[in-house]
């Protein structure tokens, strides 16, 4: 199954309320919080929202299994546009409204646990959910977060491996990476991954999507190196970023993973 089809599926499953009690005369409709580090919330509110392919495909699940827009449940959805700063108010602001559950992922999930551990909160995909305190372990995670783990650590890897493998080379290997989706221990792992197999790593740390461009330009400035892509909220707040890959940037072939977007067209 789709993993962002799963997740429809997962968060209504979370909420404490059968299909059938759906039925009863006196129903109540579900409020479905949604938390989103990018977009803005005028564009992702309501049963069609705009540019977001991770909800409009939860809605569609939703719909899929039955559920019905503003009979059965409605989204509070907010959008953070890419600015960290803002995930803890709106975090605070859908426990404030209040709702039955909240879907989330990435940074977004940080703000998310500290504004409260009651509600029900799915993760649609964290990094590390374990390490990164957001729940005690992937088979019992307690409290009141549970969903899906990327699980990028244990693969850090088998990604190089594979990039090794589809271009076998001795030059090293650029990561593209920023703070907020692939933390410090993150990158330790993966440099822990490489020296064992005898590879160099060099990084190219982000802070913001406006340094995509430069940190590419960087990178070829020193040499023609691989380029393996950590996934960032970052990054898909930039898809003109890959109008500079290979053939302006002079890179080998690249290896990216997670959710980024690609310019229309």
């Amino acid at each position: 199954m789709d993993r962002r089809a799963f997740i429809g599926s997962f968060a209504l499953g979370t909420l404490a309320v059968s299909h059938t009690a759906f039925t009863q005369p006196a129903r109540k409709v579900q409020r479905i919080g949604i938390l989103s580090g990018s977009g803005k919330t005028s564009d992702l509110v309501g049963p069609e929202p705009r540019g977001a392919p991770s909800i409009e495909a939860f809605l569609r699940r939703l719909r899929e299994l039955g559920y019905v827009y503003g009979e059965h449940f409605v989204t509070e959805a907010r959008g953070g546009e890419n600015s960290p700063e803002r995930f803890p108010g709106l975090a605070a602001e859908l426990v404030r409204l209040p709702v039955d559950v909240i879907v989330a992922s990435g940074p977004t999930l940080f703000a998310l646990k500290k504004a409260t551990s009651t509600i029900p909160c799915v993760m649609a995909a964290a990094q590390d959910p374990v390490d990164e305190g957001l729940v005690r372990s992937l088979g019992r995670p307690g409290g009141n977060f549970t969903g899906l783990s990327l699980q990028t650590v244990e693969t850090f890897g088998k990604r190089l491996e594979l990039l090794k493998e589809l271009v076998p080379s001795s030059a090293p290997v650029g990561v593209l990476w920023d703070q907020t989706t692939f933390n410090l221990r993150s990158w330790a792992v993966a440099e822990a991954a490489a020296r064992q197999r005898g590879w160099k790593l060099l990084s190219f740390e982000l802070r913001s999507a406006n340094e995509i461009e430069g940190a590419f330009k960087a990178a070829s400035k020193r040499g023609r190196e691989h380029s393996w892509y950590s996934r960032g909220d970052c990054s898909s707040a930039a898809p003109g970023a890959w109008q500079i890959l290979p053939p302006k940037a002079g890179f080998r072939p690249c290896m990216r993973f997670g959710t980024m977007s690609r310019p229309a067209g």
